[in-house]
């Protein structure tokens, strides 16, 4: 597991077309055949290579139910992965529960799989979003935690993502790997495991 961990620090692509992800990185290489450098991981139902990120603020009425509930705005700057510094940029912060998310987001509903029942309906997810002047966004954090009051001695689950846009371009068209670089693949070389299925972990209240 430790060597897992420390590989999936290391760079990786992901490219989601069409309902496929492609992932390109060290965790897949050496499950590859020779010539081959972009892993086919099977079907992904949110349609885009989000994969831990529990927020889609692509979607209009999930976007529009975050900024409902702001509870915290200010201008703010950030630091980007790739060390860029981001200035007069907009800070916005919220929190939503399991159910008020599933009930507008497609996404979240096909992460999870089924409805949230009693024990998960009230579950919190935090969530930080960067907005340029223009309202694009720039940048989304998210904390989840499925431990609700009265859960006590209840096995839970918690996760944390945070994706970066870094460029936005008009009319752009994603395209999948050249179909002579790609493999299936049925996970990671060597037996290691995979980073957790984010609706899997929910589900299992996994600690």
């Amino acid at each position: 597991m430790a060597r897992s961990l420390l590989i999936q620090t290391r760079p990786h692509r992901s490219v989601s077309v069409n309902g496929k992800l492609y992932t390109t990185g060290p965790l897949y290489a050496p499950a590859l055949p020779k010539g081959k450098t972009w892993a086919l991981r099977g079907a992904i139902p949110n349609g885009g290579a989000f994969t831990d990120q529990v927020v889609d603020v692509f979607e209009p009425q999930t976007l529009k139910k975050l900024l409902s509930d702001t509870y915290f705005r200010k201008r703010s700057g950030f630091k980007d992965s790739t060390g860029r510094i981001h200035e007069n940029t907009m800070l916005y912060k919220g929190k939503i529960t399991f159910a008020d998310l599933y009930a507008v987001s497609p996404t979240f509903r096909a992460l999870l799989g089924r409805k949230p029942d009693a024990t998960l309906a009230p579950a919190l997810v935090w969530w930080w979003l960067w907005t340029d002047k223009d309202g694009t966004p720039m940048m989304v954090d998210s904390i989840w935690d499925t431990w609700i009051k009265g859960g006590a001695g209840r096995p839970h689950a918690r996760g944390a993502a945070r994706t970066e846009y870094l460029a936005w371009r008009p009319h752009v068209t994603v395209k999948p790997p050249r179909s002579s670089l790609v493999a299936k693949v049925e996970g990671p070389a060597d037996g290691l495991p995979e980073i957790d299925d984010v609706g899997e972990a929910i589900r299992d209240r996994r600690d």
